[in-house]
C-alpha cells in the first residue's frame, strides 16, 4: 500500500469518527441534564484529540502512516484521552483551582443539588460567552494533551 493510499483509509476513518462524535455531541445538546456539560466537554475533547491527530499525519513516517491506516485503536484512543483530559480540565474550573478571565466560569444549576460527588455534574457556565470558552478549553485539552498535563504538574509544583 503507498503513503497515499494509507493516508486516504485513515482520512475515512477520521471522518467516521468525526461524523460520530458530532452526531452524538447534537444528540446530547437537545437533551439536556445534569450530565449534559460533562458530556459535551468530554466530546469536544475527543474532537480536539481527532484534529490533532489528523494535524500530525503529515510528521509520520510511510510505515508509521500504514500501520495506523490499518488500527482503529490507533485513531481512536488518542481522541479518547483528549476526553479525559478535557474532563479532567473540567473539574478543575468546576474546583476553581483554575480561573481568569480567560477561563469559563462554571456556577453551580438552580434548584435541590445533590450532596457528594454528584454535586460535580450539578453545574454549568456562567452564560455563552463561558459555554464558549469551555468549549474551546476542552477542544484545546484534546488537541494539545501536553497543555493539560504540564497545568497538572504546575498544580502539583504549588
Amino acid at each position: 500500500m503507498t503513503r497515499q493510499q494509507a493516508l486516504n483509509v485513515v482520512w475515512c476513518k477520521l471522518l467516521l469518527i468525526f461524523v460520530i462524535l458530532l452526531t452524538l455531541s447534537i444528540a446530547l445538546s437537545m437533551y439536556a441534564n445534569p450530565f449534559t456539560v460533562p458530556f459535551l466537554t468530554f466530546i469536544a475533547g475527543n474532537i480536539g484529540g481527532y484534529v490533532g491527530v489528523h494535524r500530525n499525519l503529515s510528521s509520520l513516517t510511510d510505515i508509521e502512516v500504514r500501520e495506523l491506516s490499518t488500527s482503529w485503536l490507533g485513531l481512536i484512543v488518542p481522541s479518547f484521552v483528549g476526553g479525559i483530559l478535557a474532563c479532567v480540565l473540567y473539574t478543575l474550573f468546576v474546583s476553581g483551582i483554575i480561573s481568569g478571565e480567560l477561563f469559563p466560569r462554571i456556577v453551580v444549576d438552580v434548584g435541590e443539588i445533590p450532596r457528594g460527588f454528584e454535586a460535580v455534574f450539578h453545574q454549568h457556565a456562567d452564560g455563552a460567552s463561558e459555554y464558549a470558552k469551555l468549549l474551546f478549553w476542552s477542544f484545546v485539552a484534546g488537541f494539545n494533551q501536553k497543555y493539560v498535563v504540564d497545568v497538572i504538574e504546575s498544580i502539583k509544583s504549588r
